[in-house]
């Protein structure tokens, strides 16, 4: 099966969430067509008037309910599953349970489909590994957090690190299972993930949508909470645009069939953030972070980089000041508005 064509449509599910915004906009500035799923489109008008025609609106109020997916995926060419809760809840069933039925009903949907030629699925760095500070790793494409399938046999609590579990096994379960899926029913299309840590970098309308996701962390930081590191250690980032044209790659590359595509860009620390805000922002002042444990993990990036580089990308992954200095603006813009 080839890729997705020129001015294909892709679905991309989630489409209110933060990447899949900035993927979205990847999408259509590359000439494709794009359906975008929501719970309740009438909450979100203003994104047609933001995207312009080629972007249209479909309703999916639940993706674990049966057939879910079965009236949005007419006539597309391309979806990219981006849609997932990141609430760490003490519930198995409400974690993993549903993330794997979205992933099943989005399969079976594509089956029925003749026209879908590429599916994809936004994963996470929890897929691969259980992170603690000062932890040491190694991760490629062939590392998986296995030890988050103790999940299924630890008694379910409240506490974050167990919640924490339950976030780490559903998208290590979602995403093998997608390519154990494939492998066994053998469909027309193509099954690849795209494996990203924290994404951070440009933001479609935060007027509308506030500081949502990983965006937010930033926020905090920059508006001075002092306990950011203590709720999102010091580990990898990578630039949302970049997060965005993997997953364009993972649809419309010929040779990306079958992969995980590792999306870590850089390490980063929240002192380096803070030297980062106050270097193009000296008449503000931030607040000191000290005693941070630096990630100590190593990863194999070299498939991404090579990708984001036949995409246009220069250098590849974006460094982390170019990060920061794309999310900055947002923030400016937000202060002068309260």
């Amino acid at each position: 099966m080839a890729p997705i064509p020129e001015k294909g449509l892709v679905l991309v599910t989630g489409a209110d969430g933060y990447i899949a915004g900035v993927t979205i906009q990847v999408l259509l500035n590359a000439g494709y067509r794009v359906r975008g799923s929501v719970r309740d489109p009438s909450k979100h008008q203003w994104m047609l008037s933001h995207y312009g025609s080629d972007f249209e609106l479909v309703a999916i109020p639940e993706t674990s309910a049966a057939k879910a997916f079965d009236q949005a995926i007419k006539g597309v060419d391309g979806v990219a599953h981006l849609a997932s809760s990141m609430a760490m809840l003490p519930e198995l069933e409400k974690t993993v349970g549903l993330e794997i039925k979205a992933m099943t009903n989005i399969l079976e949907a594509g089956t029925k489909e003749p026209s879908v030629r590429r599916i994809m699925y936004m994963s996470s760095q929890s897929a691969c590994i259980m992170h603690a500070p000062g932890r040491n790793y190694h991760v490629d494409a062939n590392t998986w957090n296995e030890d988050a399938r103790q999940a299924r046999t630890t008694p379910e609590g409240k506490s974050y690190l167990r919640c924490y579990l339950n976030y780490c096994c559903k998208k290590m379960e979602a995403e093998q299972l997608g390519f154990k899926w494939v492998e066994e029913h053998e469909p027309h299309f193509e099954f690849n993930s795209v494996v990203p840590n924290v994404n951070w970098g440009t933001m479609v309308r935060p007027d509308i949508t506030g500081f949502i996701s990983m965006s937010a962390m930033l926020k905090m930081l920059w508006d001075g909470n002092r306990h950011v590191s203590a709720m999102l250690p010091p580990m990898w980032c990578t630039d949302v645009e970049g997060t965005a044209l993997l997953t364009m790659a993972a649809l419309n590359q010929d040779d990306v069939v079958n992969e995980r595509i590792i999306a870590f860009a850089k390490q980063y620390t929240y002192k380096e953030i803070l030297d980062i805000f106050q270097k193009h922002h000296p008449e503000k002042k931030f607040v000191e972070q000290n005693g941070e444990t630096p990630d100590a993990g190593t990863v194999d990036t070299s498939r991404a980089s090579g990708l984001l580089k036949r995409l246009g990308k220069e250098n590849g992954f974006s460094d982390l000041e170019e990060i920061i200095i794309k999310w900055m603006p947002w923030a400016v813009k937000a202060e002068k508005q309260d």
